[in-house]
C-alpha cells in the first residue's frame, strides 16, 4: 500500500471519527456552563429572524410560519420578519439533522417533491438518532428551518416567499436587506430585519444563490445574473471585486401567475379604451415599442399585450433573461447565451443571431424582451417583412427614444424609424396621495413626413386628476394615422372603426368587472372572443 494512499485513509478516518464523536457528543445530556456555549459548539445552527416591532403596525399576516409586519416609524417604512423560535434543545436536535442531512442529502434535481422527502428525512433520522420524541413535540418548526435553509432561501426565505415583495436589495453586510412591497409602495423601499453580519457570510450566500440558479461566481468572474426556479431575475457580485465594501445581491419578483390585461385595467394603468386602441394595432400586425425606466412596468405591459393576440398565431420570443410567459401553444422561445470569459466569447449567442435565427421559423410576431444594440435592425426587417414587432426599449419619452435609435450602436435608418407604429411610454409615479402607481403615461405614433419620422400623442396621462385623454373612441380615430393601416386592411369606415374601439373597450371593461382577472380567466375569454368571431364570419 502506497504511502499517499495511507494518508488518504488516515484523513478520512479522522473526518468519521469526528462525525461520530461530534453527534455523540450532541446527543450525550453533558452539563455545560451556559446555553450560549451549547449553540456555539453546533455544527449548523438556525437563526430565527425577530425583533421589537416599534411604531404604527400598518399591517400583519402570515408567510409559512413565520409572521410579517409592515411597520411605520417616523414615517420610514419597515418589513419586519419574526419567525418561529428555538429552544436550545430544538436547536441540537436541529443541528443533528441538519448534519444528517448534509451526509446523505440527494441531489435536488432527483427529488419529485423535496417537502416530502424533508418529511420522510425527518422521521427516519428522527429514528435512527433516537430522537423520535423531541422531533414528534417540535416537528413542524424544525421542518420549517430544515426546509428554509436546505432547500429554500435562507435568510431570505421570507421575502422571497411573500407574493407582496416585488424586489430585494442587498447593498452590503452591513446593512439590512431593503424590500419594494406591491401594497405599499408609497414607502419605496422597506427596511427589513435581515442583515447578514460579516462579508464572509454574505459572499458564502451569494455563491449558493448563484449555485441554485445553474451559475457561478468567483474572483475571476465577480458577477452574474440569472433566473430562479421559479421565475425570478437574480444578480449578485461576488466580494470587493466590483462593488464596495462587498458583496451584493439585487432580485426581482415576478408573480406566479403574470398580470394580465385585466389586472392593468383594474390597477388603472390604463383605460379600457387605451386597451382596445393597443389591441388592434397589436392584432394587425403592427410595430409597437413600450417604452420608460427600470421598474416602471414594460416587460408586464408587453406580456399583456401579447396576452391579447390570437391564440391561433404563433409568437417567437427573444430575451436575454426568460421573463415573458404568454397562453399561446405556438410559441418559440429564444434566449442568449453569454459566457465570462474571453477565450469562450466566440461561443455567445446574442440577441441579434437569435432575431435572424426567428426569421426561419415563419411567426407572426418578433418579441425581443430588451432591444440595446444592433439587434433592432433585424427587428426593423422583419417588421418589413409583415411580422408583428413588439420590444422594451430602455427610454424616457419618445423623442429620446429616436434620438437613441438614430445614434450608435443602433443607427436605425430614418425608413426604419418609420415602420415604428406606436411608443407606450410607462411610468412609475407618485399620485398627490403619496401611492406610488405605474401609469401608461402617453401613447405616441411615429408618422411618415417628408421622408422623416414624426410623433404624434394619441394618448396622455394626467397627473393631478390621475385620468386620461382623450376618452371617445371618435377621439382616437380622427387623431390616429395608423388605425388608417387597420382601415384599409378591413374596409371599415371611420364610425365601424370608432364602433369597433368600443366594443373592444366593453369587452375589456365587463370582464375587468366581472373579476376574470387571473392570468387564466383573462386569456380564456379571449380565446372565446376570436372563437364566436370566426363563427360568425363562417
Amino acid at each position: 500500500m502506497s504511502f499517499k494512499l495511507l494518508c488518504f485513509l488516515f484523513c478520512w478516518c479522522l473526518v468519521l471519527s469526528k462525525n461520530v464523536f461530534g453527534r455523540l457528543k450532541l446527543l450525550l445530556p453533558v452539563k455545560r456552563k451556559s446555553a450560549q456555549v451549547d449553540l456555539l459548539d453546533l455544527r449548523f445552527r438556525a437563526e430565527p429572524l425577530g425583533a421589537a416591532v416599534k411604531g404604527q403596525v400598518l399591517s400583519k399576516y402570515n408567510v409559512d410560519q413565520a409572521a410579517v409586519f409592515v411597520v411605520d416609524e417616523n414615517g420610514r417604512g419597515l418589513y419586519v420578519v419574526s419567525e418561529p423560535s428555538l429552544t436550545l434543545e430544538e436547536q441540537r436536535v436541529y443541528s443533528l439533522l441538519m448534519e444528517n442531512l448534509y451526509f446523505s442529502l440527494k441531489p435536488l434535481a432527483k427529488m419529485d417533491d423535496p417537502l416530502k422527502y424533508i418529511e420522510q428525512f425527518i422521521w427516519e433520522s428522527a429514528e435512527d438518532l433516537g430522537l423520535m420524541e423531541q422531533v414528534q413535540a417540535s416537528f413542524q418548526k424544525l421542518k420549517y428551518f430544515i426546509a428554509r435553509d436546505a432547500f429554500s432561501y435562507g435568510p431570505l426565505h421570507i421575502p422571497m416567499m411573500d407574493p407582496n415583495v416585488e424586489e430585494i436589495s442587498v447593498t452590503s453586510y452591513a446593512v439590512p436587506a431593503n424590500v419594494i412591497h406591491r401594497s405599499f409602495s408609497e414607502y419605496d423601499w422597506l427596511e427589513t430585519n435581515i442583515c447578514f453580519g460579516s462579508e464572509e457570510a454574505l459572499r458564502n450566500y451569494v455563491q449558493k444563490l448563484a449555485q441554485r440558479t445553474g451559475k457561478s461566481v468567483t474572483v475571476a468572474i465577480p458577477f452574474t445574473d440569472s433566473m430562479t426556479r421559479e421565475g425570478h431575475r437574480v444578480a449578485v457580485t461576488f466580494a470587493d471585486e466590483v462593488t464596495l465594501p462587498g458583496s451584493t445581491i439585487a432580485i426581482r419578483k415576478f408573480p406566479e401567475s403574470p398580470l394580465s390585461m385585466g389586472h392593468l385595467l383594474k390597477f388603472g394603468t390604463l383605460t379600457p379604451l387605451m386597451a382596445a386602441y393597443f389591441w388592434l394595432l397589436v392584432e394587425y400586425k403592427g410595430f409597437i415599442l413600450t417604452l420608460g425606466a427600470m421598474s416602471s412596468g414594460k416587460t408586464s405591459f408587453t406580456n399583456c399585450l401579447l396576452t391579447m393576440i390570437d391564440p391561433v398565431m404563433k409568437i417567437a420570443t427573444i430575451e436575454d433573461t426568460p421573463e415573458l410567459r404568454i397562453p399561446h401553444s405556438s410559441w418559440q422561445r429564444f434566449k442568449a447565451r453569454h459566457t465570462y470569459s474571453l477565450t469562450e466569447a466566440k461561443y455567445d449567442v446574442d440577441l441579434m443571431d437569435l432575431v435572424k435565427l426567428s426569421l426561419r421559423y415563419r411567426p407572426d410576431y418578433i418579441v425581443i424582451g430588451e432591444v440595446r444594440g444592433e439587434e433592432i435592425r433585424a427587428l426593423v426587417q422583419g417588421a418589413a417583412l409583415g411580422h408583428g414587432c413588439l420590444a422594451t426599449f430602455h427610454a424616457e419619452s419618445p423623442s429620446s427614444a429616436l434620438v437613441r435609435m438614430r445614434s450608435p450602436p443602433m443607427d436605425v435608418a430614418e425608413g426604419g424609424i418609420m415602420l415604428v407604429w406606436c411608443f407606450a411610454l410607462l411610468g412609475r409615479v407618485r399620485l398627490p396621495s403619496g401611492r406610488v402607481v405605474r401609469r401608461v403615461l402617453e401613447a405616441t405614433e411615429v408618422v411618415p413626413r417628408e421622408g422623416c419620422a414624426d410623433l404624434k400623442r394619441i394618448f396622455l396621462w394626467h397627473a393631478r386628476s390621475d385620468s386620461f385623454t382623450p376618452t371617445t373612441s371618435d377621439e382616437v380615430v380622427k387623431n390616429s394615422v395608423r388605425l388608417e393601416i387597420v382601415k384599409r386592411f378591413t374596409g371599415w369606415s371611420d364610425g365601424e372603426l370608432a364602433e369597433e374601439l368600443e366594443r373592444r373597450a366593453s369587452f375589456l371593461k365587463r370582464i375587468t368587472d366581472e373579476e376574470k382577472l387571473s392570468y387564466g380567466d383573462f386569456a380564456a375569454a379571449i380565446r372565446s372572443y376570436y372563437a364566436s368571431r370566426r363563427v360568425k364570419t363562417e
